[in-house]
């Protein structure tokens, strides 16, 4: 009779990204030309149940309008959440708000996309400047995560990923603040994942994208067309939904193997050279 040690077990699920049952929440999501926005769109277009997040009372509107043609396009629930991911107290509140709007227990993924930058040199920045950038980019993802991970009893399996940026990795002189506060992020995946992967069961990843024409970026040239020429892929600015889409992928079951990674998703500029 022959042994049966070392044999591979058979997947006979279909390959499928489905996320139907899960919940989701995407800071930093309530600006339709953004990677927020087009990362809700693809979890929900996927089955996923969403929270739409915004800080300002200027941006609710357009949340607000997110989250409705959400709802109509792809049938899922839908919450629509304000808060500050730079303090504890807010972090927790975006997390409450969720469970409440949308009569659940847990949160099944987080994606930290929320942001700021600012084009400054050296002498230009100031001590505002730092503390803004840093609070946003840094303490936010702590917050954020530990909000999710305690209130939100994020069960195994779940999935946190960080929108980071090859700015860490490539240091524009322009964002420089920028890239070291995306520098600290990708020290924070890499520290969270080992923690939270023993302990939890839960994969921590960073998506980085390279030059995609966002509301954040669009008056910024000087750094995203150098960018551009550096590319291996196709020689064009990267949209929203190419970034969505390896989210996605990490965010699927088919990436229960994947954790402690910088995915660059920027058409190959960060590739060996």
């Amino acid at each position: 009779m022959p042994s049966l040690i070392n044999t591979p077990a058979v997947n006979t699920t279909a390959d499928s990204f489905s996320l139907a049952g899960k919940i989701a929440i995407v800071t930093g999501s309530g600006r339709e030309n953004g990677i927020g926005a087009a990362t809700a769109r693809a979890l929900a277009r996927n089955g996923a149940s969403v929270a739409i997040h915004y800080v300002s009372e200027g941006s609710a509107q357009g949340a607000y309008e997110i989250a409705r043609s959400i709802r109509e396009e792809y049938g899922v629930n839908v919450a629509c959440v304000q808060g500050d991911i730079s303090t504890p107290e807010g972090s927790r509140g975006i997390v409450a708000g969720t469970l409440a709007q949308l009569g659940v227990n847990h949160i099944d993924i987080l994606v930290n996309n929320a942001a700021y930058a600012a084009t400054r040199l050296l002498r230009e920045t100031d001590f505002e400047l730092c503390q803004r950038t840093f609070a946003t980019n840094v303490y936010g993802q702590l917050f954020m995560t530990q909000a999710v991970v305690d209130q939100g009893r994020m069960p195994p399996g779940g999935r946190i990923i960080n929108i980071g940026s090859i700015a860490s990795k490539t240091h524009p002189p322009q964002v420089g603040l920028y890239a070291a506060s995306k520098a600290a992020q990708d020290s924070l995946t890499t520290s969270r994942a080992g923690e939270l992967g023993c302990t939890h069961g839960i994969t921590v990843n960073t998506v980085a994208p390279g030059p995609v024409v966002t509301d954040m970026v669009r008056d910024s040239p000087e750094v995203i067309d150098p960018m551009v020429l550096l590319q291996r892929g196709a020689e064009r600015r990267g949209m929203p939904g190419d970034i969505a889409d390896v989210v996605l992928l990490l965010a699927s079951e088919r990436s229960r193997w994947v954790t402690g990674q910088f995915i660059a998703a920027d058409a190959g500029i960060t590739g060996s050279r």
